[in-house]
């Protein structure tokens, strides 16, 4: 029965995400938008770290190769839900926003003793935002005010499969495909003559690949030390895009199915996990992505290289061997991105602490996990827009047993 309550779980999550929003960040109107996070919750009170993660209690979707540590005959379910507070402030004015989404969808199981599987759902990317601003009349010292709001994004739905090569080395693989519709409108209200609205509808689709490794070692008998890497191909999109442009009622542009492509940028990583006793552990991740070398057509002038660095500190501190899954944890995390925007010549740049635990379910590894964000991105200066925003998030991971043979008397 709880296996079926799992799977119908995520079936729904992948409805419920793929036809959501997650922003309202004004940033959101460059490139694909915001990137959305692709850990888990036990990842986000770490500072967002995982590439070297591996645990039988916890699914990380960060490393692919992570799930060959998931135990024989079991079936795990995570459904993650994000909930975020933020205050957008500029020069002149501020405003404070709230919005809310399920955040990801894994369902994960081992195939055989070397070789596992998952499929998961996640926002790739989101676009939400509405700027006031003014134009200056051309020949004049007068101005007049211009609307720009944006909605949509990127979702991501992947198969994952990863091999255990030897007792210590794993490697795996992810297939995602993307989707999604983006929608961009302007409105100018000139002091004369009819409002001029420009309206224009994105739709991409396209495949992107994902690789990763992790090596675990033992240095000692109470200490295992474990690295990783992951590897994301750089992939092209196909779309089609709508343009109207209209004074008033009357159309003065119609232009349908025009074909686009843009290129997604390779991304690298790297991590390492330091644990002691199962009950301390450290992890540092470490990301690059070249989004100069994208292609998003007029937009690739404002992108630029992101580099992340990412902290983790855990703590359980009633670790028992024969009860691990009754063990509540502790987290704590730091986090610095460089941004993938460069507006102005200013690359748009955030940081972020975080704290997390996990309060087990007895008599099960059944799980909710608690995690915190607060950051802050982007700047006042060059009348850019600084976003200082708490970010909670709700996780719950459910283990089932299948594949058990049954017994008869």
């Amino acid at each position: 029965m709880r296996r079926l309550v799992s799977i119908l779980i995520f079936s729904l999550s992948v409805f419920v995400a793929s036809a959501q929003n997650n922003t309202n960040s004004p940033y959101s109107a460059f490139g694909i938008g915001e990137l959305g996070y692709t850990g888990t919750g036990r990842n986000m009170g770490l500072g967002e770290s995982g590439i070297a993660l591996r645990s039988g209690i916890f699914l990380n979707s960060t490393n692919p190769a992570s799930l060959t540590a998931i135990p024989q005959q079991s079936l795990a379910t995570d459904l993650g839900v994000n909930f975020k507070y933020t205050n957008l402030k500029n020069q002149y004015k501020s405003a404070n926003v709230l919005n809310g989404n399920i955040s990801w969808a894994t369902l994960a199981f081992p195939i055989n003793r070397t070789l596992s599987a998952s499929v998961s759902l996640n926002p790739k990317s989101s676009v939400g935002y509405t700027i006031y601003t003014t134009k200056s009349l051309e020949g004049t010292n007068a101005s007049y005010p211009v609307t720009y709001k944006g909605d949509g994004g990127l979702s991501e739905a992947s198969l994952s499969l990863a091999a255990l090569i030897t007792k210590k080395l794993s490697l795996g693989v992810t297939g995602s495909f993307l989707w999604g519709s983006m929608i961009k409108n302007s409105v100018e209200t000139p002091p004369f003559g009819s409002a001029i609205t420009r309206i224009d509808q994105l739709h991409y689709s396209g495949i992107y690949l994902k690789s990763g490794f992790q090596y675990q070692s033992k240095l000692s008998t109470n200490t295992v030390f474990t690295i990783g890497g992951i590897a994301e191909y750089s992939g092209y999109l196909d779309g089609t895009s709508d343009l109207t442009i209209s004074s008033g009622s009357t159309a003065i542009v119609d232009l349908k199915a025009q074909q686009s492509q843009i290129q997604l940028p390779f991304k690298a990583g790297a991590g390492m996990a330091l644990e002691f006793k199962s009950k301390y552990l450290v992890t540092f991740d470490y990301n690059r992505s070249d989004w100069k070398n994208a292609d998003m057509g007029s937009m690739t002038t404002k992108l630029d290289v992101n580099n992340s660095y990412h902290l983790g500190f855990e703590f359980a501190p009633k670790y028992d061997a024969q009860k691990t899954w009754q063990t509540a944890r502790y987290r704590i995390g730091a986090l610095y991105q460089t941004g993938y925007l460069n507006i102005y010549g200013t690359q748009i740049s955030s940081y972020a602490a975080t704290c997390g635990m996990t309060i087990p379910i007895k008599r099960d590894r059944n799980s909710v996990n608690i995690a915190f964000e607060a950051g802050r991105q982007g700047t006042l200066s060059d009348q850019l827009i600084r976003e200082t925003y708490v970010k909670l998030n709700l996780s719950f991971t459910l283990w089932e047993r299948w594949f058990m043979p049954r017994k008869f008397d």
